[in-house]
């Protein structure tokens, strides 16, 4: 069953983009179901660039959430010449938590008008202890907001 949460949307984009989050586990290979979604406004100015929590939502059987309406700079907007070095799409942070995994953050994900966009969010069992490791469960893994060191 999807249960979802609203708060008053970002201003000034009077566009409108989606979003939906596909939780798995096992790379990908089983979904996940009941894992608490939040998206929250991308404020770049702030140190962490974490805003306000706009949506939360649960994911289905399937693993996915529910389409995510999200304000964005309209599509319009994106073909006149960049005068203020703003880009045609609006950041957005979504936060993954469900009991017995590991978190996930994925930080400027990028939502465009008219665009729905699939996030996919594969989340890694704690061990049998539930007690954290030595390991950095995201070693391996690149995420938007950093470039791989390779």
């Amino acid at each position: 069953m999807y249960r979802e949460q609203e708060s008053n949307p970002t201003a000034g984009n009077t566009g409108q983009g989606a979003l939906v989050v596909h939780v798995t586990t096992a790379r990908g290979a089983i979904p996940l179901e009941g894992a608490q979604v939040h998206i929250r406004s991308y404020d770049s100015e702030s140190t962490e660039g974490r805003g306000d929590v706009i949506r939360s939502v649960v994911s289905g059987r399937d693993g996915n959430t529910p389409i995510i309406a999200l304000p964005a700079p309209a599509r319009s907007e994106s073909l006149k010449p960049n005068e203020g070095g703003l880009p045609p799409f609006a950041s957005y942070i979504v936060e993954i938590t469900l009991e017995g995994y590991f978190m996930q953050n994925y930080i400027n994900v990028p939502i465009f008008d008219g665009i729905t966009a699939i996030q996919p969010a594969d989340l890694i069992p704690l061990s049998e202890n539930d007690k954290t490791d030595s390991r950095t469960p995201d070693g391996d893994r690149f995420f938007e907001s950093s470039a791989p060191n390779l």
